[in-house]
């Protein structure tokens, strides 16, 4: 397909409005539309072509090596934007080469160095021009955004080039219509579409990293506003917990916000060193940092315990009573979670001090209050002990944890004027923010994709800025939203904040008799630095976990009791006490036996029957066809016959009509013979015989091979 003049270089600019990358956009495109102006031509011979081919397949596979390495399954939409700069050095060789366009085995390793006789449809000397897959590309890559305007641009774009190549034989108005309707359609579908997509991804992305990434490293340095959409959507039991009353326990904290994402700069893990305490038993200590603990999360505000709603009762007395309790001599959890092969972070509640586990295990640990586990069981059962302090955390890392990406900014600085945080104390800032929050916003979980808002995929505040979207036009969302935006709120007004994520412990089991924390559990919250402490602050509405229990699938209850079986089992299998292990071996005799009788009383085979059975050797049917001498006797001429081609398929292609009567009689008795159930009877393989052994005998070459209809002077 013939591109029209201007297109391609359209379509570059596109892509790099979408994208934000006009600063390379505008030259690529440039420079293509200078082509046709520009009389000279470089002469490219076809090892050139191949090695920019190579190049260009290199660059990419290093690129996508390193953004996977980097940003894991999250880095493919960078590697998809970035497509249009990778290949753009071979599309500018094209069009600047004396050709013109680029041969198919420059493109396709393969076909180089292939003998030309295995090519029955490709041809490697074939020249495409890549003009028209290269705006494909463009288009794909400029879809990685889908910000406004998207879907109008690639409508002009894509009418603009089919324009030029319409079919001539139908009217202009025809196509139009057709053209416009088939528009229609895709502007009706094209919002359930991205809806389906991004369940898709989010899938996808949930399974690639399960698959393939979860025994590289368990620690995520980055985590996007988005991706606890896979998670909410599953009740799988993750975590039991046995702890005197609803928490938090947190898997990971972070730093620095860029772009809808949170990061953890200058994570560093070191190791921790275990301490023995009895022949059973490991303990895992974490230094204080603080000391000079004071609490100020009051003020005028409620903790966001103080409205859940109790509905755990034992008696009358509530489960929840004690949680406001200062705990100051130190409380101990214990938490059952599954590591995934050997691997998995340790979700602890604030303040952990302590671990005791009673195998010895690989554990490290960052400044960030992240630990993880190297080397452990698949069912890790472990005791945390907690008071209030801080001892995983380090200090604010000025600038980082005070920083705010320079978009946000006046969003952040605007707020903070409006609630007058400017004027309060860091205790009643935070008693402010949470009122803020708790009486202006409201819990939803619409919206919820790995990247992006899809409910809003044509609204340009959404997609551009979605935490000023959240704040000043829906406010509504779910904990990411309002964990990021308690973090940047308390950075504008000077408090030293970070995200942290992890499960909320709040379903009690009766039948369990401990907490469950499921995968839909998760939950992101804030960190805020205070008189020398990280205190929690969660800003999300109370009613989240109500919410969240009303979409609840109603074969939850048969679901958790398959969950509490498999549980059992994990239980008897990494269960520390080897001295149970006596009654294995009583199950085990007992089957050995059974089978040993069951084989025993089996049909014995003679010995006899053992050597025939042996000396026994499968024959097909029509092995000892004597054409198998025609066709040896060709391919020694030097008429080879490709794998896999049939006889028939090989006879005809060496002679263009007909073989001779001869040889096609031959043939056809020897198909019989070897396929056909009932075979050749002994008149007609002495018959084959006899042709085969004529044909041997009269003809030593190939040119004799074929029957000759007699010539006019013959006749």
């Amino acid at each position: 397909m013939n591109l029209p003049p201007f297109l391609l270089g359209s379509v570059l600019l596109f892509w790099g409005w979408q994208t934000h990358l006009l600063l390379f956009a505008i030259p690529m495109a440039l420079l293509l539309e200078t082509v046709p102006w520009i009389k000279w031509r470089l002469e490219l011979t076809d090892n050139e072509f191949n090695r920019l081919a190579d190049f260009t397949s290199v660059l990419f596979i290093l690129t996508a090596v390193y953004l996977l390495v980097q940003q894991s399954i999250y880095g493919l939409p960078t590697l998809l934007k970035w497509l249009p700069m990778l290949f753009f050095v071979l599309l500018a060789a094209q069009n600047f080469s004396s050709a013109g366009a680029i041969k198919l085995s420059s493109l396709v390793l393969s076909l180089r160095k292939t003998k030309a006789e295995y090519f029955i449809t490709l041809q490697p000397n074939q020249q495409i021009n890549i003009s028209f897959p290269y705006m494909l590309i463009c288009l794909l890559s400029a879809s990685t955004s889908r910000s406004a305007g998207f879907f109008f641009g690639i409508c002009w774009l894509i009418g603009w080039a089919l324009w030029r190549n319409r079919p001539s034989r139908y009217p202009a108005i025809v196509w139009g219509i057709l053209l416009i309707l088939a528009y229609g359609l895709s502007y009706v579908g094209h919002q359930q579409l991205s809806y389906l997509q991004a369940q898709v991804e989010a899938m996808i992305i949930t399974w690639f990293e399960h698959r393939f990434w979860s025994d590289r490293d368990p620690y995520r340095q980055n985590t996007a506003i988005g991706d606890f959409g896979p998670l909410k959507q599953s009740s799988r039991i993750v975590l039991r917990v046995n702890s005197p009353y609803p928490l938090l326990l947190r898997e990971a904290s972070y730093n620095t916000y860029y772009k809808t994402a949170w990061w953890a700069k200058s994570a560093q893990f070191s190791p921790v060193t275990p301490v023995r305490v009895d022949d059973l038993t490991w303990t895992w200590n974490f230094e204080p940092r603080f000391d000079n603990f004071k609490k100020v999360v009051k003020s005028g505000t409620e903790s966001r315990f103080d409205n859940f709603k109790k509905v755990v009762k034992s008696g009358t007395e509530s489960r929840f009573d004690n949680f406001k309790k200062v705990v100051k001599s130190g409380t101990t959890v214990q938490i059952t979670g599954y590591l995934n092969q050997g691997k998995g972070m340790l979700a602890l509640p604030q303040g952990t001090y302590q671990i005791k586990h009673t195998n010895l295990l690989k554990i490290n640990k960052n400044n960030f209050g992240a630990v993880k586990v190297e080397e452990g069981p698949d069912l890790l059962n472990y005791t945390a002990k907690f008071k209030q302090a801080t001892p995983l955390d380090t200090p604010p890392m000025r600038p980082l944890d005070l920083e705010i990406d320079k978009p946000e900014r006046p969003l952040f600085i605007k707020l903070a004027n409006q609630l007058h945080l400017y004027d309060l104390s860091p205790s009643l800032a935070i008693g402010a923010i949470q009122q803020f929050f708790t009486r202006q916003f409201r819990y939803s979980l619409t919206g919820m994709t790995t990247s992006l808002l899809t409910e809003n995929a044509l609204n340009a505040t959404a997609q551009s800025n979605p935490l000023d979207y959240f704040l000043n036009q829906r406010r509504a969302g779910h904990c990411e939203y309002f964990a990021t935006a308690t973090v940047l709120l308390l950075r504008t007004i000077g408090i030293p904040a970070r995200y942290a994520t992890g499960y909320a412990v709040e379903e009690f089991s009766e039948l369990e008799e401990v907490y469950l924390v499921r995968r839909r559990h998760a939950h992101a919250w804030t960190l805020a630095y205070v008189d020398g402490q990280w205190l929690e602050l969660d800003t999300t509405p109370a009613n989240w976990l109500e919410y969240e229990e009303e979409l609840t699938d109603w074969w939850q209850p048969m679901y958790d009791v398959w969950s509490w079986l498999s549980y059992q089992y994990y239980k008897w299998r990494w269960r520390d006490s080897e001295s149970s292990n006596i009654w294995i071996i009583g199950l085990i005799i007992p089957l050995l036996l059974i089978l040993i009788w069951r084989v025993y009383k089996q049909k014995k085979v003679s010995r006899t029957q053992l050597v025939a059975t042996a000396t026994h050797v499968t024959t097909w049917p029509g092995t000892d066809s004597a054409f198998y001498q025609v066709i040896q006797t060709l391919i020694a001429t030097g008429h080879r016959r490709l794998p896999g081609e049939t006889v028939t398929a090989w006879i005809q292609k060496l002679y263009s009509t007909r073989p001779s009567p001869e040889l096609q009689t031959m043939l056809v008795l020897h198909l019989r013979y070897r396929f056909d159930p009932n075979g050749l009877n002994k008149s007609e393989q002495t018959t084959l015989t006899v042709l085969v052994t004529k044909w041997l005998a009269e003809r030593t070459g190939v040119q004799n091979l074929f029957w000759t209809p007699p010539t006019t002077e013959q006749l």
